[in-house]
């Protein structure tokens, strides 16, 4: 077994095809075809089913494919540790960050990391919490900063930087306006503004109100602030998420119990990139 036939096992993954995964690795396809084969038959399986028009992972492939991935970062891992005895940190981190996410924190650690380490090849990606989640347990992101409800994301190790209860946001001519507080009731029969499901503030909403559609599903905080400010619908966000909007007042739901909480999330084995910026998040 040779590295080179992991990598290439992962670049057709990643690309949906052999030819793609060659133009990526920069070799003939029918090199990267015959190396894989050749992996297959040492390892006694078929990673691949190739007779549908599209390549995908068999059940044994994508049994083997958490392996492949850690086997190469643990090969990866030999370089950026003789850099870190060095002080330095070279690598790949890939950082995972919830859509609309304006933490300040967050944009000074990375700014903290990339002057203290500019070897180092920082990779910024954003999406729901549950895609990010799912990314860091395939292996495909090292650290992410995302929201979850009642429980911190199953599999991976987590740190909680906000516990907030959730709040209507409305338009400063709204009825409830000058409210101190609202049942959750009260929200039965309302239009609803509310964030994309994956996100920490959606799946709290859906405690809040069990089976409920929103009338209004966007996908940034933006979205919830503008629409609410027009009087078009009542926006369900947690207290941080609207800390910082001017547009629209918030009045706090009756629900100490139902919380939207946002972290960090990281693999049980963290890179050293990875938990470098995982101290600098926290501190």
């Amino acid at each position: 077994m040779e590295i080179h036939q992991l990598r290439y096992v992962i670049a057709v993954v990643d690309t949906g095809s052999f030819t793609a995964a060659a133009e990526a690795v920069r070799v003939s396809q029918s090199g990267v075809s015959t190396q894989v084969k050749k992996l297959e038959r040492e390892l006694g399986v078929a990673l691949f089913d190739r007779s549908a028009r599209q390549v995908t992972l068999t059940a044994e492939g994508e049994r083997m494919l958490p392996v492949i991935r850690s086997a190469l970062q643990a090969i990866g891992e030999v370089p950026a540790t003789a850099a870190d005895l060095r002080g330095l940190l070279r690598g790949t981190l890939r950082v995972g960050v919830v859509s609309g996410l304006t933490w300040p924190r967050l944009f000074d650690a990375l700014s903290e990391l990339h002057t203290a380490h500019p070897g180092l090849d920082i990779r910024l990606r954003e999406g729901t919490s549950e895609h990010l989640t799912a990314q860091l347990r395939r292996g495909e992101c090292d650290i992410a900063v995302v929201a979850w409800a009642q429980h911190p994301p199953a599999g991976l190790e987590s740190a909680t930087i906000f516990d907030d209860p959730l709040v209507a946001v409305v338009a400063p001519d709204h009825a409830w306006a000058t409210r101190t507080s609202i049942r959750p009731a009260e929200l039965s029969g309302v239009d609803i503004i509310a964030l994309p499901t994956g996100t920490g503030d959606r799946s709290a909403l859906a405690e809040l109100l069990p089976g409920v559609t929103p009338r209004w599903e966007v996908s940034t905080p933006w979205f919830v602030e503008r629409l609410a400010a027009r009087g078009i619908g009542v926006g369900i966000v947690s207290d941080a998420t609207r800390r910082r909007w001017t547009e629209v007042r918030a009045v706090p739901i009756a629900a100490p119990d139902v919380r939207s909480r946002l972290g960090i999330a990281w693999p049980h084995s963290p890179t050293r990139a990875a938990t470098a910026m995982r101290e600098l998040l926290a501190g």
